[in-house]
């Protein structure tokens, strides 16, 4: 007899696939099963999918490349070779060195490269984000509603971060909707408004501290048509993003 099937909600199918390998090798687990005939239902967790899979293969593909340098055991091997004969001693103790060497290459100089300047890391998230905006199709929402109270009650239930403060003017436009994301183990979060141009307002907001530093202009910016700009605001880093002039983005931030 046939086992009937379980019904998951979205949420639950999202904690489970974030485990999912992107290579696919988690196919045939029973524990992934649920959650993947639901993403095969739903088109909205399906869209989600295939986005965090294409994330982590591409994380995965950069910490694919990075090894030891091969010369490493040659080079402490000729060293050997070259000492003076009278000092004797076990070879073990080098080798041992040499891998905790090696060792250090795989894990130090990856966390190192992640220290970048505040700048930078700003830059790597301005990027993902806009990256993501600028999909085809475009990403899905979680939740479609004009109503900015709905999205705010919705980001915290996901324990994603709210827009604090927000400016009065920005409060009288509808929303299209909200959705929460992640980057580099935080969570975000990103509300769309619907200015009179028929333009979207895309605002992220993400904690502090999920950067070591921060270095923001206070004036906008300009990336391959889209409008950006960066405020801090009661510890949570908000980006305004918009394809609309920038006359009409002013009046509303």
């Amino acid at each position: 007899m046939k086992k009937p099937r379980t019904e998951i909600t979205n949420q639950t199918a999202k904690f489970l696939l974030n485990a999912y390998r992107p290579s696919g090798a988690d196919a045939q687990d029973p524990a992934f099963r649920d959650a993947l005939e639901q993403a095969a239902r739903d088109p909205e967790l399906g869209a989600w999918f295939k986005e965090q899979r294409g994330f982590d293969s591409m994380i995965a593909e950069k910490l694919s490349g990075i090894e030891p340098p091969a010369t490493l055991r040659s080079a402490i091997l000729a060293g050997i070779e070259n000492r003076p004969p009278e000092r004797r001693f076990s070879i073990r103790p080098l080798l041992a060195l040499a891998a905790v060497i090696a060792l250090s290459a795989v894990v130090v100089v990856p966390m190192l490269n992640r220290r970048n300047s505040g700048r930078q890391l700003v830059d790597q998230y301005r990027k993902a984000n806009l990256s993501m905006l600028a999909a085809v199709p475009a990403p899905q929402l979680d939740l479609m509603t004009a109503s900015f109270s709905r999205t705010q009650d919705y980001l915290a239930e996901m324990q994603a971060p709210c827009i604090p403060s927000p400016p009065a003017a920005l409060l009288g436009l509808p929303t299209a909707g909200c959705k929460t994301l992640r980057w580099n183990g935080h969570i975000l979060s990103l509300t769309c408004f619907l200015l009179p141009s028929k333009e979207l307002l895309h605002v992220f907001v993400i904690a502090q501290d999920a950067f070591d530093s921060i270095d923001i202009g206070r004036d906008f910016q300009e990336f391959n048509g889209w409008h950006v700009k960066f405020e801090l605001l009661n510890g949570m880093l908000l980006m305004f993003v918009s394809r609309a002039n920038m006359a009409e983005i002013k009046q509303y931030i």
